[in-house]
């Protein structure tokens, strides 16, 4: 079955001692450690909150910095993504993490099916240097702007045929960038429908969701917003994904994390 955490350590709290303690006192079961600005952590720090997570039931997930772009032209741009990307795959597995994902990369006006080559071979060169026992899931992330390289569709094609490689899929971003759609029991189904063709129904049972209320453009994703203030349809979703049987981990991204992760679960528990 699917669990529930928080983008970070949840609201109120200043330590992952503190923030993990909140996560069980309140039901949830899953963290995402935000590495969105580096990876700013020792690997004896990576392994104390491994080990804090694994006594109290958490599985961990972790979110790469944000500048990665595997699709850089200057090459001191490009080794830089490529070590970011390595640094967070490589604190995911000494923390024991379940899945790492990040957004890969930008078009920089070039043909789309270019840069998806150009991220996929990126990628594969990534994973044959970090391959190897206790490797976490690699699964870079839906982007929410059609402007950045990330539909779903180029995301499936990119993993598509590696080993311990999936896509985490973010509905609110499938939302916005799409403005408007996937949003619905349909829609959700489309998805799940598309995941299987491209990776195999195996891959239903270690996804990596990110969810949470969104506002959009016509260029699509602007910011987050709380469940309640954006019209994401995530109960369909939610339902779809129980009765599709589909196993892995939900992170809310709201900015009123953990009530809405809360909510998050306690819809999917009523299904």
């Amino acid at each position: 079955m699917l669990k529930f955490g928080t983008a970070g350590i949840p609201n109120g709290t200043k330590s992952y001692e503190k923030g993990i303690e909140l996560l069980r006192n309140r039901g949830l079961d899953a963290l995402e450690l935000e590495f969105v600005y580096g990876v700013r952590m020792s690997d004896s720090r990576a392994k104390e909150v491994g080990q804090l997570a694994l006594e109290h039931g958490i599985t961990l997930t972790c979110h790469g910095p944000y500048y990665i772009n595997l699709n850089a032209a200057e090459p001191e741009k490009l080794e830089a993504s490529i070590r970011h990307v390595k640094r967070t795959i490589q604190a995911g597995r000494v923390m024991g993490a379940f899945s790492v994902t990040f957004h890969a990369g930008f078009y920089l006006k070039q043909e789309p099916k270019q840069v998806l080559a150009v991220i996929r071979e990126r990628l594969l060169e990534i994973m044959a240097d970090e391959g190897g026992p206790g490797m976490p899931q690699v699964a870079p992330e839906t982007t929410g702007k059609a402007s950045q390289f990330g539909s779903l569709s180029e995301l499936l094609q990119v993993v598509k045929g590696q080993e311990n490689m999936s896509v985490c899929i973010d509905f609110a971003h499938l939302h916005a960038r799409s403005i408007g759609r996937y949003n619905s029991a349909k829609e959700t189904e489309f998805v799940l429908e598309k995941v299987v063709q491209a990776l195999g129904e195996d891959a239903l049972s270690h996804m990596h969701f990110h969810m949470a209320g969104i506002a959009y453009g016509p260029k699509g994703e602007k910011h987050h917003l709380n469940l309640a203030d954006s019209g994401l349809n995530y109960s369909e979703i939610l339902k779809v994904l129980k009765m599709w049987d589909v196993s892995g981990v939900a992170i809310c991204e709201s900015p009123n994390l953990q009530d809405d992760a809360c909510l998050l679960k306690e819809t999917y528990s009523r299904y």
